[in-house]
């Protein structure tokens, strides 16, 4: 009876592991983009504009958010360096990049995360976004590279919940908590005959 229960309670993981092998294994290429492919080869892009202070680290947030053309959470599994290889990633992975140029760069940067933001098309469960803050001149400023038209204290977004300092386990917790959702809508997707929602995998909207 209870080897029984044991293989009950093992199912869903078994079932989820089946149908989230096809979705690792044909998960989109990355997209063809000739820029830059390392954190140095940003700085270096960063510095060769020039620019100083608070134009640096709009220097910084444009030239990660160009990096990035393609939104995805179709490869959670990707660390950041990998994912701005890739030229894909979403927040958790792409404004890591960006908290690793501002520092390189000389600013004062950290990471922080709120389970609900306002301003992206997304649904309820992804409510939830990552971002960088800069001290420029003193000032902490918000700092985000979800598009090219961000400036360091001007975002895209609002915060809805309390801004919390990011963890290892908080980026873990997330990003597994996202796999179900994005199994199941890729399936739905492959079965019904269509392209995955933005949400899973897209072009970046400004």
């Amino acid at each position: 009876m209870r080897m029984r229960r044991l293989r009950w309670d093992w199912a869903p993981v078994v079932l989820l592991g089946a149908a989230l092998f096809p979705v690792v294994a044909m998960a989109p290429a990355r997209p063809k983009l000739d820029g830059p492919r390392t954190v140095d080869d940003v700085v270096s892009q960063c510095r060769a504009t020039g620019a100083t202070g608070r134009e640096l680290a709009n220097e910084a947030i444009a030239a990660v958010a160009g990096a990035y053309p393609c939104y995805s959470l179709w490869h959670l599994w990707e660390s950041p360096e990998r994912s701005l290889r890739s030229h894909r990633g979403w927040s958790h992975q792409y404004n890591t990049v960006l908290l690793f140029v501002l520092r390189e760069l000389g600013f004062k940067a950290r990471l922080v995360h709120a389970a609900r933001v306002r301003g992206f098309r997304t649904p309820w469960w992804l409510g939830g976004h990552t971002w960088a803050k800069v001290t420029v001149g003193g000032y902490e400023l918000d700092a985000c590279a979800s598009s090219d038209t961000n400036r360091a204290g001007a975002v895209n977004f609002v915060p809805l919940t309390p801004e919390l300092p990011m963890r290892p386990i908080t980026r873990w917790a997330v990003g597994a908590s996202l796999v179900p959702f994005v199994v199941v809508e890729v399936w739905r997707a492959w079965l019904q005959g269509r392209d995955v929602a933005p949400w899973v995998y897209g072009r970046k909207s400004r």
